[in-house]
């Protein structure tokens, strides 16, 4: 009744895609048989919806760049020549003028922020940093081969004994 509706339908069971099979290929019906036959592969590049010929990332990039009427893309961090622009912004900014940043950002495409690094990471970092850590991570940058990278335990004494742990620590900013 029900049941047999449903199995004259569709497809329940293997036995029952086997059946079909064998009547698409007896009846000649390619189609029918070539999509029954791709339900039983279980790699799904197999079957034809997915051989397309892909394009490359850049490629689909340009494309929706085109398309959707984008500008070209901007870099995050600003540039060694822009650092002028960063600091009329940094100016603006005290005084106010979020507007002029905005403006001149638009038109001119600067990037939103400089980066203000030393050794990998924010100068204020740096500057917050106790003086063994600090002595610790400019041990670990392989780019400096001119510090002298030999501290003896004598020497690293010295200069922890030396420091004055009672001065409250304090950020300063040179221009």
């Amino acid at each position: 009744m029900l049941v047999d509706k449903i199995r004259n339908n569709s497809l329940c069971d293997e036995l029952q895609l086997g059946d079909t099979l064998n009547q698409s290929a007896a009846h000649g019906q390619r189609a029918r048989f070539q999509l029954l036959l791709s339900m039983l592969s279980q790699n799904v590049c197999d079957q034809a919806q997915f051989s397309m010929i892909k394009q490359a990332p850049t490629q689909i990039e340009q494309d929706l760049r085109s398309r959707f009427q984008l500008p070209v893309s901007r870099p995050l961090k600003a540039q060694a020549d822009e650092y002028a622009v960063q600091a009329r912004w940094s100016e603006s900014l005290q005084a106010g003028d979020v507007a002029k940043i905005r403006l001149e950002q638009a038109l001119g495409g600067y990037a939103a922020c400089a980066e203000e690094k030393v050794d990998g990471l924010a100068e204020e970092v740096i500057n917050n940093l106790d003086l063994l850590t600090r002595l610790k991570h400019q041990l670990s940058q392989p780019e400096q081969s001119d510090i002298n990278t030999e501290v003896s335990g004598v020497e690293m004494y010295k200069i922890l004994s030396d420091f004055d742990y009672s001065k409250p620590l304090s950020v300063r900013y040179f221009n």
